[in-house]
């Protein structure tokens, strides 16, 4: 096998599920080309009364090589990287899905038989620019993904070029909610249109506040304006530490947004 392989590329391979033996394989066919069972064998130091496991396990479970039929004796193709390293990504969160599913309706019934107190930090933000400011520190963070809902003209456009940034660097998962009262006014339909180019917008009613949730909920941050406490005339910003907060925020944001209607 060739020698430019570095070992932590194998490291790598190894970390995310291959085995010593299909490691071998694999960066033998990437080094030198299609070969038959014998040849790889002889190659890559596989025993030769391994040899056909191994390229069955990484043809048809983990599907990382391809097999010429037509070929006498038949011969190996190495996927790309890129091809293969999509089909395991796939396929380990197909694996981890399962079994979480599996964790959970297991061992969560046994956890709640305990009236065990979960200790959790909830963080607060009390006002206007300190909400705004960690809103757009979450903005700019996001890397695959943004939702966001707003009831207010002035967030819509203090957001507006750091979303057109996260977009520029390809966050293109952008969806806007808006609250159906705010298309009443000009000002924000003038600034949807500004939006449209950006992300997908929709409205509706019953709206309560801005958020701002990205990259499938990896973080969130919800801001309660001063309507909701109009004797105190303040923002107030909530965001937590427990590991389901983003997730929730954003299950209760895929339901606003699939019951919502398109902006016209």
């Amino acid at each position: 096998m060739s020698k430019e392989i570095p070992e932590n590329v194998k490291e790598s391979l190894k970390a995310i599920g291959l085995t010593d033996y299909e490691i071998a394989i694999y960066l033998t066919l990437i080094s030198k080309g299609p070969m038959d069972a014998r040849e790889l064998s002889d190659a890559s130091g596989v025993p030769y009364s391994r040899i056909y496991n191994i390229l069955t396990q990484l043809e048809k479970e983990k599907m990382w090589i391809i097999k010429e039929e037509e070929s006498r004796p038949s011969r190996y193709f190495a996927k790309s990287p890129d091809e293969a390293l999509v089909i395991a990504k796939k396929q380990y969160s197909d694996s981890f899905n399962d079994d979480s599913k599996k964790i959970i309706h297991t061992l969560t019934p046994i956890y709640q038989s305990h009236d065990t107190p979960i200790k959790i930090a909830l963080y607060v933000h009390r006002g206007r620019d300190v909400c705004i400011n960690r809103a757009l520190s979450l903005i700019n963070m996001a890397k695959t993904s943004l939702y966001f809902t707003s009831t207010k003209y002035e967030f819509l456009e203090l957001f507006y070029d750091d979303i057109k940034k996260a977009r520029a660097r390809g966050v293109t998962d952008l969806k806007l909610l808006v609250e159906a009262e705010s298309l009443e006014d000009k000002n924000i339909k003038a600034l949807l249109k500004k939006y449209s180019t950006l992300c997908e917008i929709k409205w509706r009613d019953q709206i309560f506040g801005s958020s701002i949730i990205i990259d499938e909920g990896e973080d969130a941050f919800i801001i309660l304006s001063e309507r909701f406490f109009p004797e105190r005339m303040s923002y107030f910003g909530i965001a937590t530490d427990h590991v389901a907060f983003g997730p929730s925020a954003l299950y209760y944001f895929n339901y606003l947004y699939t019951t919502a209607k398109e902006v016209d």
